[in-house]
């Protein structure tokens, strides 16, 4: 190949990745805006101009990369899922179901006292975001299922467990984020969920070990509802 022609085809595919590269940041951008805007307004009050502006970004970039509200929202779910089951991963080989549930409640309200942006994010995306409660019961569901099948929990039924499990996991967050509440709450609320499943040894349970995002930081700048 001529060397003129090489050179050619290596700027091109250069020029290529470079504008790649560009578009994967202005997309993270846009999503990390959102984020902070859905933990300030919520996820159904902010406009796409509200997220273009918070990304210093301009406005017809958002339809570059969502071809609708609904697509940003799923991002926006996913991304702030993924960051704490990511944390909490280490946690899925422990083979008492009670104490698999017990550390995901702890590590989801502690990592809301330490990081208020994705807590109150969360937390307003919750009930509007079907794919944000998906990925949250993904796990779930098989603790639950665990739970059920070794004699661990004794419920109703698995729906009623997960209802009961989320209900107070997001209500424990909403507490911590609003101050009426210490991050030790999580404790506290991850025992009464384990007693509310008729786990016996709830009390030991709810504070063995401390994994994950409950060894964040728990100094958080806060940041008004």
């Amino acid at each position: 190949m001529p060397v003129g022609a090489w050179r050619e085809g290596h700027m091109v595919a250069t020029r290529a990745e470079i504008g790649q590269g560009r578009r994967q940041r202005t997309r993270a951008a846009l999503v990390e805006a959102a984020l902070r805007v859905f933990a300030r307004m919520g996820p159904e009050a902010p406009t796409v101009d509200d997220v273009t502006a918070e990304a210093r970004v301009a406005r017809g970039s958002f339809y570059n990369h969502f071809a609708s509200w609904d697509a940003l929202l799923l991002a926006v779910a996913t991304a702030a899922v993924e960051q704490i089951e990511a944390e909490l991963a280490g946690q899925r080989d422990l083979p008492d179901a009670a104490a698999r549930v017990g550390l995901h409640l702890r590590g989801y309200i502690r990592k809301a006292a330490a990081d208020q942006v994705w807590g109150w994010a969360v937390v307003r995306m919750a009930l509007v975001a079907a794919p944000l409660g998906t990925a949250m019961r993904a796990n779930l569901a098989q603790d639950v299922a665990d739970g059920i099948a070794t004699g661990r929990f004794t419920v109703a039924s698995a729906q009623l467990a997960q209802d009961v499990i989320l209900g107070a996991g997001m209500m424990g967050m909403r507490s911590v984020l609003q101050g009426e509440a210490g991050a030790e709450h999580a404790d506290d609320v991850a025992e009464a969920v384990l007693r509310a499943l008729g786990v016996g040894d709830a009390a030991a349970v709810a504070r063995c070990g401390q994994g994950g995002a409950a060894r964040a930081s728990l100094q958080p700048d806060p940041l008004p509802p």
